[in-house]
């Protein structure tokens, strides 16, 4: 009669977006060197540094031992706070790893390639020395300084309670020779003399958030920084975070608290590079998708997550930055723009806007593929239409068995030959697993090794598949070779989550072509955007079918284009009011309403054959 079989629990490290499978009562630290993350832990696993703490988001665990009492809060632990090397598995586990516990962090597109924009910003500086008051000019703080800011015609100078507040305290600290900041007649912010006001840009994305540091009177970039989007802690794609916020009264607070803390805290890494005061930050620019920023300003996200899908407003938005949780100026406000529809949103424009596809003389096509895949079609007319592909979190390594972020030890490119398999990792690191870009590569390969056939299924007769677990697999990189002393492989389950996800993407794309009458033969450009795209090797997307073989195009990889869009809406009226031209005149394709998005989405997932030539 056999053995039955010790039940294991499955751990879900986020945001890193790697799992593993560990006996009950393994520590979550165990569970971390078994899947090859690198928390930190000076003192071994002792229980005495503090440094492997992870927060508890689902699942049931050991209760906190004396140590974690000495070295966490109560409010910590209240919080789900936890030292990882004392705290034990009793049930499937979602934990949330802070940055500040990793050894490594997750590599991030933070730049794109798209060239500048010419400056034009909202944000105006005054240089003033003004005379103090005495009893003879008694004029108020803002009246003084109102006075000595040459006249606008149209405009009065104006500035809100907490502004005035900071002009009472710099002036008089700066022997009233201060530097206003000026936006459409209000003050939004006053330093030493001779400080130019500073922006932000943003890119929240539902994975990352990348954000920029701009000089505003001479557009020089002064600092770049990226975080993982905190809020995956609580779903990897929109819908779940959706489904959060709606399932938990507070749940969409939460959510927003979230985020807020990790912008204010990419500000504070920003001016901390540039060795400048965050009271010089006196505008802000975000961009996301619909569900990002409807999440980050607190707007009602329930008629996103149903039929029809439609935004609470596609309108371009200016919430105060201090409103947000955002230590700025005082009076700086956050510019959100446009979106487009329902998961067509702000990010979209940006990069539209970016790519110049409202600008183009020729057919052209711009994707940014990620959890959503958004495609943008432009022609010389000045149409643009959009879909929004549900390509699903597997380009970000999620639902992949060995797939992970990229990280440290993530393999990011793969070359079968003869005689084995040609790997490159994330900062070269002993392999622990697949990003996304890695796990393409991986697919191409074996379709053009013939491992797998048209419809995905692994040769089980082939020498180098192999029968595991759950099925047939390739075994990249053997246990004892890998980071984590686990085998690395690409499961047949891995292949079909591939083929669900290009499947999406090439339907998505074949519908727009349809539905604007655009033959294939007539697009001259593809420009692919984001982060993932930013590191697909291209020949593996086309050899696999991921993008499309059309003739008559070049393709371009332009790196992280959302955010270029949000730093020109920055420090140019120009671009925000393009912005706001093409999220009015693009013409959204609601997929799911076409009758043969279906059958398209089937045949996308097959792979094309072998004797397919790439134009």
């Amino acid at each position: 009669m056999p053995k039955p079989t010790s039940p294991t629990y499955r751990v879900d490290f986020e945001p890193v977006g790697k799992r593993v499978e560990v006996a009950p009562e393994a520590t979550l630290l165990e569970a971390a060197q078994q899947a090859g993350l690198a928390l930190a832990s000076a003192c071994g696993g002792m229980g005495s540094c503090g440094q492997c703490r992870v927060e508890i988001r689902a699942g049931s665990v050991s209760p906190p031992t004396d140590n974690e009492r000495v070295i966490l809060t109560e409010l910590e632990l209240r919080r789900g706070l936890r030292l990882a090397c004392n705290t034990r598995v009793r049930s499937d586990v979602k934990v949330h790893v802070p940055q500040s516990s990793l050894i490594t962090t997750q590599r991030l597109q933070l730049e794109g390639n798209l060239g500048e924009m010419a400056l034009d910003p909202l944000i105006h500086a005054h240089d003033l020395e003004l005379e103090p008051p005495t009893l003879h000019d008694p004029r108020s703080d803002l009246g003084r300084l109102a006075a000595a800011i040459p006249p606008i015609p149209g405009q009065k100078v104006s500035a809100d309670p907490s502004t005035v507040r900071q002009i009472a305290v710099t002036a008089r600290a700066c022997g009233w020779r201060v530097t206003a900041f000026l936006r459409d007649g209000e003050i939004v912010g006053v330093a030493p003399i001779g400080s130019p006001p500073l922006g932000v840009a943003v890119d929240l994305g539902t994975t990352k958030i990348a954000a920029v540091l701009i000089d505003l009177t001479s557009g020089e970039e002064l600092a770049v920084a990226g975080v993982l989007n905190p809020q995956i802690g609580y779903g990897e794609d929109v819908i779940s975070r959706l489904a959060h916020a709606q399932r938990n009264p507070d749940g969409g607070h939460t959510l927003a608290a979230a985020v807020r803390e990790a912008l204010d805290g990419l500000i504070g890494e920003l001016v901390e590079q540039a060795g400048v005061s965050r009271d010089r930050v006196a505008d802000a620019c975000v961009v996301g998708n619909t569900a990002m920023t409807h999440l980050l300003l607190e707007l009602p996200v329930h008629q996103l997550a149903v039929s029809p899908y439609v935004a609470a407003t596609d309108a371009a938005l200016d919430v105060k930055a201090r409103d947000l949780g955002l230590a700025t100026a005082p009076g700086a406000y956050v510019h959100v723009l446009p979106c487009i529809g329902g998961f067509v949103g702000a990010d979209h424009v940006a990069m539209i806007l970016a790519a110049h596809l409202d600008q183009t003389d020729h057919v052209a096509l711009g994707i940014d593929i990620g959890t959503n895949t958004e495609i943008a079609l432009a022609k010389p007319d000045g149409s643009l239409s959009s879909v929004s592909c549900a390509s699903g979190p597997a380009f970000e390594g999620a639902h992949i068995s060995d797939g992970m972020r990229a990280a440290a030890g993530a393999i990011e490119a793969i070359e079968l030959t003869e005689t084995g398999v040609t790997l490159r990792t994330v900062d070269d690191a002993p392999a622990i697993g697949l990003c996304g870009s890695g796990i393409v590569d991986g697919v191409a390969e074996l379709r053009r090794w013939q491992l797998i056939n048209e419809r995905g299924r692994f040769d089980r007769d082939h020498g180098r598949v192999r029968q595991g677990r759950q099925g047939p697999e390739f075994v990249l990189v053997p246990a004892d070779q890998s980071g984590s002393q686990r085998d690395v492989a690409i499961t047949q389950e891995d292949v079909n989550e591939i083929q669900l996800a290009k499947g999406a993407i090439r339907a998505g794309l074949e519908v727009l072509l349809d539905v604007t009458g655009t033959a294939p033969e007539e697009v001259k450009e593809v420009i692919i955007a984001g982060a993932f795209g930013s590191f697909l090797k291209l020949q593996s997307a086309l050899d696999m079918g991921l993008l499309p073989r059309l003739p008559n195009a070049g393709y371009r990889q332009v790196g992280n284009a959302a955010l270029v869009g949000a730093r020109w809406a920055l420090v140019s009226r120009q671009a925000r009011a393009r912005a706001q031209h093409v999220a009015e005149r693009t013409a959204y394709q609601e997929l799911t309403t076409y009758s043969d998005f279906s059958y398209r989405f089937a045949l996308g997932m097959l792979f094309p054959s072998l004797d397919e030539k790439v134009a």
